[in-house]
């Protein structure tokens, strides 16, 4: 059969047209797969950049809670070692002790002034066990509280009475008027001072537990936000809560 030479360039174009059609169309589909792919990443790095910097604010918001929970706790060990070391200045055990200074002198000044800080640090001392609100020191301001009722009448003597919540409040007239004595005998002994000494030592040693528990918390080199990085320079940052 012959072909005419019109028809064949009629089928050659047609062959050609149709190619180039379905090469627009192939870059036209991976031209929209590019854009939706570059539109993906960059909605992507906006998410990690606005996630990197919500982690940021909650470190922070960590760190200093984690700062503020330490000054508690050392303020904490503060008060119960000031306890211990008042309750131990007011012991009559050694020899030319605060008593026998004041029989000497025929002054209680020194005894009184004791007393007075005594009782300051110790409300000082169940007021940080109560805002603690730990089940362990529940426990010691527990213990504390029927320690000075059980002292209750022997303190009274001296002027120092219990109030309902176990703080002590100091009538400062009748303690300078207490004679020796019986200052010697309620508080140089080992009644209530030295027994809340002793359980103040506990409490010392407890904040300072919780002290290097709150130090121990601040940086984990292996959370997430400090091994990958996003792009962020706000990525990774050195504070990470680990507990």
């Amino acid at each position: 059969m012959r072909v005419t030479r019109n028809y064949r360039d009629s089928m050659v174009n047609f062959r050609k047209n149709s190619k180039n059609s379905q090469t627009s169309l192939l870059q036209s589909a991976l031209s929209r797969s590019n854009t939706s792919s570059r539109a993906g990443r960059l909605a992507s790095l906006l998410g990690n950049s606005k996630n990197t910097g919500t982690s940021s604010v909650i470190n922070r918001n960590f760190i200093n809670s984690t700062a503020k929970s330490q000054k508690f706790y050392r303020d904490m060990q503060y008060h119960a070692k000031q306890v211990g070391e008042y309750a131990d200045a007011l012991k009559a055990a050694k020899k030319d002790s605060i008593y026998d200074k004041a029989r000497e002198s025929g002054k209680t000044d020194q005894i009184v002034s004791d007393i007075k800080s005594f009782v300051n640090q110790y409300n000082n001392m169940l007021e940080d066990l109560e805002e603690s609100g730990s089940r362990t020191d529940q426990v010691f301001l527990t213990q504390l509280s029927s320690m000075s009722r059980s002292a209750e009448q022997d303190l009274a003597l001296t002027g120092v009475t219990r109030r309902s919540d176990g703080t002590l409040v100091v009538d400062e007239k009748k303690l300078e008027a207490t004679d020796v004595d019986t200052l010697e005998k309620v508080w140089g002994g080992n009644g209530f001072p030295a027994k809340a000494a002793a359980k103040a030592g506990s409490v010392e040693a407890t904040a300072e537990q919780n002290i290097e528990a709150e130090k121990s918390s601040i940086y984990s080199p292996f959370d997430r936000a400090n091994l990958y990085s996003s792009g962020s320079r706000n990525a990774g940052s050195y504070f990470n809560y680990r507990r």
